[in-house]
């Protein structure tokens, strides 16, 4: 016979509330232990960071490459909600600028993983791809076309050429490069300023009345 969940018994209702806190657990773990160490983290050392054992841990995830990828999942999600929000921003300037930054500051979250992310494939991942989801492009392509319309950036501008100079800055790792010379906040900035150089409207001089 259905119940419904208020009907539920309690003992089940603990053990529904255990299991998704467990699997929580698991997952901030192995992405503690990824940033630090890379896909060289062991299951063993995860599931003792969790306060888990290790049979708990395949219980939620049926193997090590299973649960690599519910971190980048997560990852990658965490990455669409900060560029949405930074997207919002009606200054489409500041939106370009807040969306290198919410790159800037996943990277950081995730450490030596990122690298990992930016990678074509990976051995543990043979068919990982790094390609930026449509959304992403969408959401960009709107930014950049409000830039246009309003003046702040060139009339000129090539949209996907734009987009494509773009992930080019997060995905081949320059963010990484200049972070590891200063901070991730320093290299978003120096990233989009040169990129908001390019892209931007030529200031225009007032002429003189002869």
């Amino acid at each position: 016979m259905t119940t419904s969940s208020a009907g539920e018994p309690a003992h089940l209702r603990s053990a529904r509330s255990d299991a998704v806190a467990n699997r929580e657990a698991i997952l901030e773990a192995a992405r503690q232990l990824f940033a630090e160490k890379g896909l060289a983290a062991e299951i063993r050392e995860i599931a003792e960071r969790a306060g888990v054992g290790v049979g708990s841990l395949y219980r939620h995830f049926d193997s090590r490459e299973g649960l690599i990828r519910a971190v980048m999942q997560g990852a990658a999600e965490d990455l669409v909600q900060r560029l949405r929000v930074a997207a919002g921003q009606k200054d489409p300037k500041a939106a370009l600028r807040e969306m290198i930054h919410a790159a800037a500051s996943l990277f950081e979250r995730f450490g030596v993983l990122t690298e990992v992310m930016l990678r074509e494939q990976t051995d543990e991942l043979p068919d990982h791809k790094t390609a930026a989801p449509p959304d992403l492009i969408d959401l960009t392509a709107s930014v950049l076309q409000r830039g246009i319309e309003d003046g702040s950036f060139r009339s000129d501008l090539d949209v996907p050429v734009a987009i494509a100079a773009l992930a080019s800055i997060v995905q081949s790792g320059m963010l990484l490069a200049l972070a590891s010379r200063r901070t991730y906040s320093g290299a978003a900035d120096a990233a989009a300023d040169f990129f908001l150089a390019a892209i931007s409207a030529p200031v225009q001089e007032d002429t003189p009345h002869r």
